[in-house]
């Protein structure tokens, strides 16, 4: 089964379920209000069955369209009243490319709820955003946080298997996350992670559908809504989910795969404007954010 016909049929079985009650859609909306973000022309990237979509525009007056590339989630998207934009993220880099440069700097702000952990090719999926936003635009992206108590416990008891995985391509912690926005020409303005649900689900998975053993462990949990306020662990290890809130800086996107660095260097490099980029990535480099990278360590050493 490819990747399409994986999120055709994933797509097909929730649109019988849509919710709007998802944590990450409450933690998304407080976000958005505690930064006065309304009434803006705004990109639902990966909307799904547009729940948010919905609440952007009734709770806070936003201008929505809604960009997927299944066309069941389109045609749900346009019954709905939203103006689409079908592009799939994980096509080859130069057609991702084409369909952002026909909505270059159109968008005050961009939404990708609990989809980058789907997206094989991240560099793409920020890349688009950096050149739809206009100037001094916002993204807000979530994502499940792989270094969650949690999700580090199902690891331990399912063969260090990742939860999530064979529906999960690409596994988050804030500071893989903080990397590639900032490789992407995105500077974080607000780290909103929370702990919202306590993990029923993931650990009775983990003991084999063993419910009252599960039950037992989960109530462990509950501590999480004091622990997340530990400094240095608290908002690694007690937090479910990860919401950011970035803004697009006035550099060009450089990538984190290492194929996509080099590929803009030559590119920048052949403009005579590879300085900025290369200042950047030293700059990663400084901070110990390309550590345990490396290959991409490695290019940057030698820059």
């Amino acid at each position: 089964m490819s990747k399409q016909e994986h999120d055709a049929a994933a797509a097909q079985y929730r649109s019988a379920i849509s919710t709007f009650d998802k944590p990450w859609y409450q933690s998304s909306l407080d976000l958005l209000k505690k930064h006065g973000l309304k009434g803006l022309k705004c990109l639902d990237l990966c909307s799904g069955n547009c729940e948010f979509s919905e609440m952007m525009r009734d709770q806070l007056q936003m201008d929505v369209t809604c960009a997927e590339y299944i066309p069941l989630q389109l045609e749900r998207a346009e019954k709905l009243g939203f103006d689409v934009l079908p592009v799939n993220l994980d096509d080859d880099a130069g057609k991702v490319d084409n369909v952002a440069a026909g909505f270059r700097g159109q968008f005050d702000l961009v939404v990708n709820l609990a989809a980058i952990e789907h997206v094989f090719n991240a560099d793409n999926l920020l890349r688009f955003v950096h050149t739809v936003l206009k100037p001094d635009g916002y993204l807000l992206v979530n994502t499940p946080n792989i270094s969650f108590l949690g999700y580090r416990l199902y690891s331990l008891l399912s063969g260090n298997r990742p939860f999530g995985d064979g529906h999960h391509v690409r596994f988050w912690d804030f500071r893989f996350l903080r990397t590639n926005l900032f490789l992407n020409g995105f500077a974080v303005r607000d780290d909103y992670r929370r702990f919202y649900t306590p993990p029923t689900d993931v650990l009775t998975r983990a003991l084999r559908n063993r419910k009252f053993i599960a039950g037992l462990i989960v109530r462990l949990f509950y501590t999480c809504w004091i622990l997340q306020k530990m400094p240095v662990f608290g908002k690694g290890w007690f937090t479910d989910e990860l919401t950011v809130l970035c803004q697009k800086e006035d550099v060009p996107p450089i990538g984190f795969e290492l194929p996509t660095v080099r590929r803009t260097l030559e590119q920048l490099k052949k403009e005579g404007a590879e300085s900025n980029a290369v200042a950047r990535l030293k700059e990663v480099r400084k901070r110990g954010w390309l550590d345990e990278h490396l290959y991409l360590a490695a290019l940057v050493d030698g820059l």
